[in-house]
């Protein structure tokens, strides 16, 4: 009886390795299903499918949600309205949903001098992007920038072209003759009665002050006695 036990449960080398491979792949088809998890199928107490679970859509809202806060850092209500890029707050501009940097960047702009023509000019701002300046363009409403009004010197009194004796005119009736003020008058009046009067326009034009210029305007308004 031992005999026949031992020989049949004696195995050779070949016959080992053919148990242990053997062994060894039923060992791994049964764990084989913890480590690969396929689609799972709910079954119901019916023993139907049970239709496969919707998306979480709390996860989708705080992802949307979370999108508005980069956007708007601020988390401002954002309320479209028309404005004027050259007077607009920086309050307005936050309510526009314009990040504070970029809102920064357009006030520097215009405390320097700058200034917005057309709608168009909101692409120029640093840090402005293209979909922001797209959104504000049809609500920008751009004032009438009026010219500086400048104010021209006081003009001069008209000079008299009315001829004059130049022996018997005062100084400040010598100065009403084109190209001439008080002080050159008043030079003239001290040579003329240096000299005794003008004899000639020879005399008049030596009078120190009297330039070509000047002296061929008032030449034909000067009168000598006969």
């Amino acid at each position: 009886m031992k005999k026949i036990i031992r020989d049949y449960f004696s195995f050779n080398s070949r016959e080992r390795v053919a148990i242990i491979l053997l062994c060894c792949l039923m060992a791994f088809f049964w764990v084989l299903p913890e480590w690969y998890q396929g689609p799972q199928n709910n079954v119901g107490l019916s023993g139907k499918l049970l239709p496969a679970p919707l998306p979480d859509s709390s996860k989708k809202s705080e992802d949307v949600a979370s999108k508005k806060l980069e956007t708007n850092p601020s988390n401002v209500v954002v309320k479209l309205f028309e404005f004027d890029p050259n007077e607009l707050s920086e309050e307005g501009w936050k309510k526009l949903g314009i990040r504070d940097k970029t809102i920064q960047t357009i006030l520097h702009y215009r405390q320097k001098g700058g200034r917005f023509h057309r709608a168009e000019d909101l692409k120029k701002i640093w840090g402005m992007q293209a979909a922001e300046a797209e959104r504000l363009m049809p609500y920008v409403s751009i004032q009438n920038i009026s010219k500086p009004i400048f104010k021209s010197a006081p003009s001069q009194p008209i000079k008299s072209t009315k001829p004059i004796h130049i022996n018997q005119a005062t100084a400040e009736e010598i100065s009403a003759l084109p190209g001439l003020n008080r002080s050159l008058a008043a030079r003239m009046v001290k040579f003329r009665d240096k000299l005794g009067g003008f004899q000639n326009l020879d005399q008049v034009r030596r009078t120190y002050g009297i330039t070509d210029s000047i002296f061929l305007l008032i030449s034909p308004l000067i009168i000598f006695e006969e």
